[in-house]
């Protein structure tokens, strides 16, 4: 498990801008500029919330956790980051994510573990949140003490929790390796929050990826040392590394997009370094479009996408501007990309999804992203991580059902053996992020 990354797979060429693809709903334009945000929030939040169908498979449960402890990074992320800015409500709206997210890794580890094995780990995973809360009040108030003291509490923990994967291993992982793994996740996210502290934004950015990136990895580990062996195999198959390639870029779309636009709505320092993520993950799209493709797809790929990202940010900053005006042209400005965006990944999937389906899905994907800055924007925090928590859920399901579409388009071509670096198939051509 220890420095365990996953490779962005053949399957990450068609990831972006997926998020909600054949998902239901209303393909007009939600709200007017005249009440954006509670417009926007009617139409895109459903409420209550859908119930998330149970995991089909052993296999299917293990890309899921490796999606929930992958939004754990990022929602520890950003808990500690509002900290550390002192803003109470926005900390603790990212806290009850948190626990929500928490309480869904006990749900799918529960035909795993048993229900005494959940109420094991669900207060040892919690405890660590807490543990990241505290460390983030240290910087906040500059209180040295508080930061060392966390620090040895969190290296105590750290063992407990690698010796609860150990138990449940039975025998597949071994003590060491878990005790290296789950520090270096912890590593990560205190040295981003220290280097957020002292107002590095770019390596607080990297490291923001980077945690997220390990996070996902260690969600895969856990899971292949909890499941018999055979889960495992099957991760290694082409189709289901295919799908843990959409699904990892997928969350990572999101998460750098949503806390792109807060950050242009919050006027923080942050935003250019947040931008500069954005811009990474989109090359990171394009170069496996390109490996797949060719450059010709690539550039088109890459300049529809950096309009779309272009126009997101244009509303988050009419939003900060209260400018209704310029919210109309930003969400006019989509449309157009959803429509020729559509027929982009139609053609490259020979019309195995449909160009009808795929603008309907955009159109719904940039609605939830609307609609999330405009509760941020309105402060209503809890909201705004009810919609981005959804956002970001919705990619498990469309990762299944793109790397069907792309599997039987591109078959002869899907990587094949283990999902670390170099694991083979085109993983060196496509790169690490």
């Amino acid at each position: 498990m220890s420095g365990v990354r996953l490779t962005v797979g053949i399957g990450a060429l068609l990831v972006a801008g997926l998020l909600a693809a054949c998902g239901g709903g209303d393909a007009q334009p939600a709200g007017t500029s005249r009440n954006v945000h509670a417009a926007h929030v009617a139409a895109a939040a459903p409420s209550p919330s859908p119930t998330r169908t149970p995991p089909s498979s052993p296999a299917e449960a293990a890309l899921r956790l490796e999606a929930l402890v992958g939004q754990h990074s990022i929602l520890a992320a950003d808990m500690m980051r509002a900290r550390i800015r002192t803003d109470d409500d926005l900390t603790q709206a990212a806290n009850a994510a948190l626990g929500k997210n928490t309480k869904d890794m006990g749900a799918v580890l529960e035909p795993v573990i048993g229900a005494a094995g959940v109420r094991q780990f669900e207060p040892l995973w919690s405890q660590h949140v807490s543990l990241f809360f505290n460390y983030a009040r240290g910087l906040a108030t500059k209180d040295r003490k508080v930061q060392q003291d966390t620090r040895r509490q969190l290296i105590r923990y750290e063992d407990r929790l690698a010796q609860f994967f150990v138990a449940g291993s039975r025998g597949r992982l071994d003590r060491r390796t878990a005790i290296a793994a789950v520090r270096e996740h912890v590593d990560q996210l205190l040295d981003g929050a220290d280097a957020y502290a002292k107002g590095d934004r770019e390596p607080s950015a990297r490291l923001y990826r980077d945690a997220y990136a390990h996070s996902f990895a260690l969600g895969d580990a856990v899971a292949r040392a909890l499941l018999p062996d055979s889960v495992g195999a099957e991760l290694d198959e082409p189709g289901m590394r295919l799908r843990t390639a959409l699904t990892r870029l997928l969350g990572e779309h999101v998460a750098l997009v949503v806390a792109t636009m807060r950050a242009t709505v919050a006027d923080t320092a942050d935003q250019p370094s947040l931008a500069d993520a954005v811009n990474g993950n989109t090359q990171d799209l394009a170069g496996a479009i390109d490996a797949l493709f060719g450059a010709a797809a690539a550039k088109g790929f890459q300049e529809l996408w950096a309009d779309h990202v272009d126009q997101l940010m244009a509303y988050a900053r009419a939003v900060a501007e209260h400018d209704p005006a310029g919210q109309d042209r930003a969400r006019r400005a989509l449309q157009g990309f959803e429509q020729a965006f559509a027929t982009f990944l139609d053609a490259a999937t020979e019309h195995r999804l449909g160009q009808p389906a795929l603008a309907q899905a955009f159109v719904m994907h940039d609605r939830m992203l609307l609609a999330q800055v405009d509760a941020y924007g309105a402060k209503d925090y809890t909201q705004a991580h009810e919609l981005s928590y959804q956002t970001y859920d919705e990619m498990f399901t469309v990762s299944g059902r793109l790397a069907t579409a792309i599997g039987s388009t591109v078959a002869r071509r899907l990587p094949t053996g283990g999902s670390e670096t170099g694991g083979g198939g085109m993983a060196g051509q496509v790169g690490d992020h």
